[in-house]
């Protein structure tokens, strides 16, 4: 068994937070795989910002079969605004001082190559670092386009000190990098362009098909036809995800279906983040209040369950340039599992979603084409509901389990480490 040590800031653990995410089920696979993965993340939950590790307690290993964890002490950045800001910067910095100190990962397995994840680039930054001390190769893992992702959802340009600062760091750390694998499809043209020119691997993000606690056998059942039309959210609710042209939208089509006699719509919006307090309020002040319904967060099982609750599971995202060089999110493959139609507001197709024709596609940030949206899949015949939720379950298992994932990752690691 070869050791890849994964370093992720904000990977999950299903005992842990109630949810395993690319880098757990990842890492289950790649033990039959010949790889034993060694996953190290913060003690802190992303979005909710809570801390696991309490005291002066530094560190928690965790260790399964084939697997382990490794959570390192982070910074509690609960609540919102200013405060909030603040004290993630710190959170993340803290994570990228303990990667570095000497002896904090000691203990763990000898690593044959490092993999860096950039949902922030200084942990990839760092990892590209160990790998250095290691004398191994590193791979990086781009999630998050820095400074794209800064350009387009904070509107810094290109001369801010910070976009300037982050260039240089994306430069040192593309050119550290031995192999690069992404769920991103357009980020080796991204590099490219940029001069990379090693090799790329696209691995996009999937689905565990293994039931979880809190789930129910009926996977592709029928939805009845009683009771209001349901348009469900599970998720994050940040910056990043567009609750708010979600909410008004349903309020359009809420009153608009009500003025047509067409039968109640029902909004469920079920997830935790730093916006859900703003995004409450602003529903609250909407004619359709009374048709919003909050569950906050819930473990993945419950999630699953719900989603086979409603009527359409609905995704949307800012107009964002950034987003040309991919989209790959996680809650798209969970929708699809869960065998019920997609209503996407994306400024460009999703993947999975165009391949299957599991879904309505609206443009991103349009209040009206979401509504209208919601409207056509209201008005759509049960049966040809289900039929589209059934074509992206079929999709998701063939494409997109973590089983079939893992080989493709497993690849990736195997060509880096197998190099004279």
């Amino acid at each position: 068994m070869r050791t890849v040590w994964v370093v992720n800031h904000y990977a999950h653990h299903h005992l842990r937070d109630g949810r395993a995410t690319r880098h757990q089920s990842l890492a289950e696979h790649l033990a039959g795989l010949g790889w034993h993965s060694v996953v190290i993340a913060a003690g802190t939950d992303h979005p909710t910002g809570r801390s696991h590790l309490r005291g002066s307690r530094l560190r928690q290993r965790w260790s399964g079969a084939g697997h382990e964890f490794l959570w390192l002490r982070g910074v509690d950045y609960r609540g919102a605004g200013i405060r909030r800001t603040i004290r993630r910067a710190a959170d993340i910095l803290l994570f990228t001082l303990l990667l570095l100190a000497p002896g904090t990962l000691s203990g763990l397995p000898r690593p044959d190559v490092i993999v860096g994840g950039s949902f922030h680039p200084l942990a990839a930054w760092a990892a590209a670092r160990l790998a250095k001390r290691h004398g191994v190769p590193f791979v990086f893992e781009p999630r998050d386009l820095w400074p794209e992702s800064a350009l387009g959802l904070a509107g810094m340009t290109e001369r801010h000190p910070v976009i300037r600062a982050l260039r240089l760091l994306e430069r040192s750390i593309v050119r550290r990098s031995d192999h690069i694998v992404s769920p991103l499809g357009g980020v080796g043209r991204y590099y490219a362009d940029r001069g990379y020119t090693g090799d790329f691997t696209w691995v996009p993000n999937g689905v565990a098909v293994e039931e979880l606690p809190g789930e129910q056998s009926d996977a592709v059942a029928p939805r009845g036809t009683g009771g209001p039309f349901t348009v469900t959210y599970i998720g994050s609710m940040g910056p990043a995800n567009a609750l708010e042209t979600v909410i008004d939208a349903f309020d359009r089509a809420a009153t608009t279906a009500a003025a047509r006699g067409t039968g109640p719509l029902a909004l469920r919006l079920v997830g935790d983040g730093a916006d859900v307090t703003a995004l409450r309020e602003r529903a609250s002040r909407l004619p359709s209040a009374a048709s919003i319904s909050w569950d906050g967060r819930v473990s993945q099982g419950d999630a699953r369950r719900i989603g086979r609750q409603a009527d359409c599971l609905v995704v949307n995202m800012h107009d964002l340039p950034l987003y040309r060089h991919g989209v790959s999110m996680n809650k798209q493959y969970e929708y699809m599992l869960l065998g019920r139609p997609l209503l996407v507001g994306a400024p460009v197709p999703l993947e999975s979603v165009e391949a299957s024709g599991c879904g309505v596609h609206v443009a991103a940030d349009d209040v009206d084409a979401m509504a209208d949206g919601m409207l056509a899949l209201a008005a759509m015949p049960a049966a040809e509901r289900d039929a589209m939720g059934a074509r992206g379950r079929d999709h998701v298992l063939r494409e997109h389990d973590y089983a079939r994932l893992a080989r493709t990752y497993a690849g990736a690691l195997d060509s880096v480490t197998d190099r004279p």
